[in-house]
């Protein structure tokens, strides 16, 4: 029979008591499975992943890479939480074991272990270049970000290109790091990597990003007029915003008891026009924000204020 960890939450009110009860699977006595690099595989490539299967009620999952193994250990290559099934890392030409485990709050599995070898392949077009950062499909408000990736062995250098949408090439650079920066237009941009030493290149590793730096426009409110006066608590707000092209914007409502806008009742996220029930009578104050997926955000909205009489 399977075990639980159970953990319990309670929140007493003036005059009644509620309580949230949660449960967790107990996994030590389940298994994790490992797919690749299986037991005793030999690994042609220095791009090597790591993969293994689903553990039911694990939240994530702790991998390890040791030279040459656990037992005789020489260096911990690898040592980190991920909470997918896959990992991607670039390693040097050598002897190695590699073990995971599923992981939840409470418990853990076992960990499952194979030994390996990578055996770098004398063919250097043939290596590949693991991207770092940033992730694939990542949206961002900074035009110049860090581009990373890891090293690969015996190259000389690495070309860098931005591709736009057209798979037009609109910038290149070439460096001998594994970091740089170029500057990204507006929009969706592809962005690629290559190593190359003086006589051959490796094919080039592509990632997608999307930058957006342009700030929502301020919203206008339209109601609650300033200084307006209701007997209801469910109050009625729209508001006006002009759009701006880039990536999806939403508004955020601030609703305060006090005009110095520090004693905040509600917040929220809404579109025009949008009931909300305040349940007190009193004056509020409150203004608008909008905001991007890219983390811009607008100036706020002129402060208002309203009564709802009693």
């Amino acid at each position: 029979m399977k075990k639980a960890h159970l953990y319990i939450f309670a929140c007493f009110c003036i005059l009644f008591s509620c309580e949230e009860v949660l449960f967790e699977e107990d996994l030590s006595d389940q298994k994790t499975v490992l797919i690749a690099p299986s037991q005793d595989a030999t690994v042609e490539t220095t791009a090597v992943t790591f993969s293994w299967e689903t553990v039911d009620q694990a939240t994530e999952y702790h991998l390890q890479l040791a030279q040459p193994d656990f037992e005789k250990t020489t260096q911990i290559v690898i040592d980190t939480i991920i909470t997918g099934t896959n990992f991607n890392a670039t390693l040097i030409k050598n002897d190695y074991q590699w073990r995971v485990r599923g992981q939840n709050s409470g418990s853990s599995t076992p960990y499952a272990l194979a030994n390996f070898k990578v055996i770098e392949s004398e063919d250097f077009s043939s290596r590949e270049v693991l991207l770092v950062a940033p992730e694939n499909d990542k949206i961002t408000n900074t035009t110049t970000p860090s581009l990373q990736w890891q090293a690969v062995a015996d190259a000389v250098l690495y070309r860098v290109q931005l591709l736009n949408q057209s798979n037009e090439v609109i910038s290149e650079k070439t460096t001998n790091s594994t970091s740089t920066s170029l500057t990204f237009p507006e929009g969706v941009t592809q962005w690629k990597v290559r190593a190359e030493n003086d006589t051959q290149s490796t094919l080039y590793t592509t990632r997608t990003l999307t930058v957006d730096s342009k700030n929502p426009k301020q919203p206008a409110v339209t109601a609650p007029l300033n200084d307006a006066t209701q007997s209801g608590t469910i109050v009625t707000f729209s508001w006006t915003r002009e759009a701006v092209e880039g990536t999806a914007e939403f508004d955020s409502i601030y609703i305060y008891t006090d005009e110095q806008l520090t004693e905040l009742a509600k917040k929220d996220r809404i579109t025009s026009p949008s009931d909300i029930d305040l349940e007190a009578s009193g004056t509020y104050y409150w203004i608008l924000k909008a905001f991007d997926e890219a983390s811009n955000q607008s100036e706020a909205s002129t402060k208002s204020r309203f009564t709802i009489t009693p």
